[in-house]
């Protein structure tokens, strides 16, 4: 490696080796640049969320709780020893209480309360900055008359003018008008009537609201949560969402109310399906009995009897016992008859009355747990529609019930007949032992016992019905109210912390994703970082922003910090270059307007001015400009030099500088139609080679290597190649251009310099670095810092 790469180390050691900020640092850095956007977006989201806040309605929760008794002793449970509640529990299956959650939501229970309290009607003060609902203290009541069914939802104004008159107004329906109280205003999907309540006031603004039911239906189903604490709880808990604390507690407590009248119904249409079957059979008995009693009365006066009980009495009691019990049976037989009658009918499963069986008590809880099954039916048909899975479960399930229980009726029937021929059989043997008695008395036997099972028949029914009655009549639900409708002491919405933060989260993260979606999009280099990245070559020096535009030669103003650069890169010149031999310095660039002619000019003076000999030969033979604005003729120069076909002297095309007599011009001439050409002619080895004998360096301005190839044919002559990139003009892309020089070696030792820096930016990205803080006192620097910023300066090591 030769002493110029070494050199070159030991600068890349400088620039290069120094720690680069981080990405997020780089991030916080540019946040901070933008400061007051961020303050300026916090302020506006936390603006935005205090009028969100003063108009967003407040929601009230309104709690209450219904408890579902536990029925331990219903037929349904003592009839599977509760084993289906225990496989209930571990296959997590719903329970009754689940049930009645679902009927708690009903849309049949929602639309009930809707129409009761008239929810799809709202009638809102509209006379502050804030409309709200009224309820209790409402002016004006609102009656309507549906023309049809489904209706649009439909916004009024509502201005009171007097005592009696009132002005309403839609827009949509193009409606304004002036109408009287109590008087209907025919619209098109109904007539509406406004008419005055006691808290009635001669003016004010209101709004009233006017939606179909279905939809009212559909927000309170939305604002209603009905759950239970856990799966073997039976307390249903209920929470409603409304504005009005007072309005949605009344919403909440009719809703239970008509829940537990929706439960005690079911109760009663079972006990008037067991007193219309008890009625239909007394009419029947009834009559049975009054034909057996005529029957008998007209025997007894045909055969002229008065007391047959004092014959054969001996006889007769014994055959009184045994017809006891066959008329105990024969009851029970009759009802089993009917009540399988009663069953067997598939197509019309009704309720059947266990109350009148007595003697066995399993066959009548078999018919109580059917019943409950049909009843459970029809509260779950509230919800589902027939074709629900559940529905049809439910179906198989009854009519497996249906079917056992008629063959439990079967066996019962069999034995009562087994029993029934056993007390004839014995009948028959006491008869036949008294059939010496007379033959009157016989046949008044057989009256006196159909009456008596005729009229025992009857008897039974009446007790049935009684008890039927009175159980009908004392009749409770089956589910109570726990707790009634309350509604919180505050309003839980909406909540102001949490709007708050997010509207402080907002103000930090749009501004921050503005501007990280520009920095993603900027496509020109902005910081150190953009060279680091996207590059490896050396970098020389950095040159600020030059605030005079119209000013080429910055150096001879020792109080500019451009000067102060200058003289930096001039130092670092020293590291790369060898010393005791004329150094040739090539300057060149992506395109056009990136400062190489100016970093030329200057760097130029600057060497001059510490004593070395420094001539500026000025090779962008294509568009110089850089001697023509300094005021230096431009009619004979490098051009000249080559096409001359006599042995020009050189003499004759250095121009010395006005303002430093150490520095010196070579012009570039008039513009050559074939400016590559000339680059290649031998005069130009032979221009260089007799400047380096006259000056310690020679500084040579070529065109833009990334537009021609010119500064290419000069490179072989030069020692060093300097290539000038622009913040904020040169594309990071342009960046591949020195990659390629670099890894090619088509310029040897190759560095890089960034011109036109922002001073008004803070130090943490890597540019922006204002001298002004060590306190030079340069001119131009305007101290501009903040708080974070001088944090991050002390977290930096400083730089050697």
């Amino acid at each position: 490696m030769d002493n110029t790469d070494i050199l070159a180390e030991k600068l890349d050691f400088t620039y290069k080796k120094e720690e680069g900020p981080s990405d997020v640092r780089g991030l916080i850095a540019l946040c901070l640049n933008y400061w007051y956007v961020f303050a300026l977006s916090i302020i506006a989201c936390l603006i935005a969320g205090f009028i969100y806040i003063q108009y967003s309605p407040n929601q009230w929760s309104i709690l209450g709780k219904v408890i579902v008794e536990d029925e331990q002793g219903t037929p349904e449970k003592a009839l599977t020893n509760g084993l289906n509640s225990d496989l209930a529990s571990l296959f997590d299956v719903k329970s009754n209480a689940d049930n009645e959650v679902k009927i708690l939501k009903s849309t049949s229970l929602i639309n009930r309360t809707v129409a009761k309290l008239h929810l799809n009607i709202h009638v809102l003060d509209n006379n502050g900055w804030k409309s709200f609902e009224i309820y209790d203290n409402s002016p004006i009541s609102v009656s309507i008359d549906y023309k049809r069914k489904d209706i649009r939802l439909s916004n009024f104004k509502i201005a009171i003018l007097s005592n009696t008159t009132f002005r309403i107004k839609n827009s949509k329906e193009d409606l304004d008008i002036i109408s009287e109280f109590g008087k209907p205003i025919q619209l098109s999907q109904y007539n509406l009537t406004l008419n005055k309540t006691d808290k009635f006031k001669p003016s004010g603004y209101y709004k009233l609201n006017i939606q179909s039911r279905k939809q009212a239906a559909k927000d309170l189903t939305d604002n209603l949560a009905a759950g239970l604490d856990d799966k073997q709880a039976t307390v249903i808990n209920l929470q409603l969402s409304y504005e009005n604390p007072d309005h949605g507690e009344r919403i909440l407590q009719t809703l239970m109310e008509m829940y537990l009248q929706s439960n005690l119904s079911n109760k009663i249409r079972k006990a008037d399906s067991t007193m219309k079957f008890i009625n239909a059979r007394l009419l029947v008995v009834g009559d049975e009995l009054g034909k057996v009693e005529k029957n008998l009365e007209q025997y007894k006066v045909q055969n002229k009897i008065s007391d047959i009980n004092a014959q054969s009495k001996a006889l007769v009691e014994g055959a009184n016992q045994y017809q006891s019990k066959l008329n105990d049976n024969s009851v029970q037989l009759a009802v089993v008859n009917d009540l399988y009658k009663y069953v067997n009918d598939a197509n019309n499963p009704q309720v059947v009355p266990s109350s009148l069986i007595t003697k066995d008590v399993a066959f009548g809880t078999a018919i109580n747990a059917y019943n409950e099954m049909l009843l459970r039916k029809e509260q779950l048909k509230l919800n589902l529609t027939d074709n629900s899975t559940i529905i049809q479960n439910l179906n198989q399930q009854i009519e497996l019930a249906r079917k056992s229980l008629m063959a439990s009726i079967k066996n019962y029937r069999n034995s009562l007949e087994v029993s029934q021929q056993a007390f004839k059989k014995q009948n028959s043997f006491i008869e036949n032992k008294i059939s010496d008695a007379p033959v009157k008395e016989r046949i008044y036997l057989d009256y006196s016992r159909q009456q008596s099972l005729k009229q025992d028949l009857y008897l039974f029914l009446l007790q049935k019905k009684e008890e039927t009655a009175i159980s009908q009549n004392a009749t409770m639900s089956s589910v109570r109210i726990l707790d009634n409708a309350e509604s919180s002491e505050k309003p839980f919405a909406p909540k102001q912390s949490l709007i708050y933060l997010i509207a402080l989260f907002a103000g930090i993260f749009l501004p921050a994703t503005g501007l990280s979606i520009k920095e993603m999009l900027n496509i020109r280099i902005n910081s150190k970082a953009d060279i680091e990245k996207h590059t490896s070559v050396p970098l020389l020096g950095e040159i600020s922003r030059n605030t005079n535009r119209n000013k080429l030669l910055i150096y001879n103003d020792f109080r500019s910090i451009v000067s102060e650069e200058i003289r930096a890169v001039r130092t670092n010149l020293k590291y790369v270059t060898e010393k005791g031999k004329s150094n040739v310095i090539l300057f060149t660039s992506s395109m056009s307007g990136e400062g190489k002619s100016f970093i030329s000019l200057n760097l130029g003076n600057s060497i001059a001015m510490s004593g070395k000999k420094v001539v500026l030969l000025e090779l962008d033979l294509r568009k110089p400009r850089l001697l023509k604005n300094m005021g230096v003729e431009n009619d004979h120069g490098f051009t000249n030099y080559v096409i001359s076909n006599e042995e020009e002297s050189i003499d004759n095309l250095i121009k010395p500088s006005t303002f430093n007599e150490n520095f010196f011009f070579i012009s570039s001439g008039p513009i050559p139609p074939n400016p590559t050409e000339l680059l290649m002619h031998d005069r130009l080895k032979t221009l260089i080679e007799e400047l380096r004998t006259r000056f310690d360096y020679v500084i040579i301005d070529s065109a833009p290597v990334g537009l021609v190839s010119d500064a290419l044919i000069i490179e072989e002559f030069v020692d060093i190649t300097c290539y000038v990139v622009r913040q904020n003009y040169t594309y990071k892309s342009q960046l591949g251009i020195v990659n390629d020089l670099h890894k090619s070696k088509k310029a040897k030792h190759l560095y890089l310099i960034v011109n036109d820096i922002e001073l008004k930016k803070n130090s943490i990205t890597g540019y922006g670095h204002g001298y002004g803080n060590y306190g030079y006192g340069y001119e131009g620097i305007e101290e501009k810092s903040n708080g974070l910023t001088s944090i991050f300066n002390k977290t930096k090591e400083p730089t050697t």
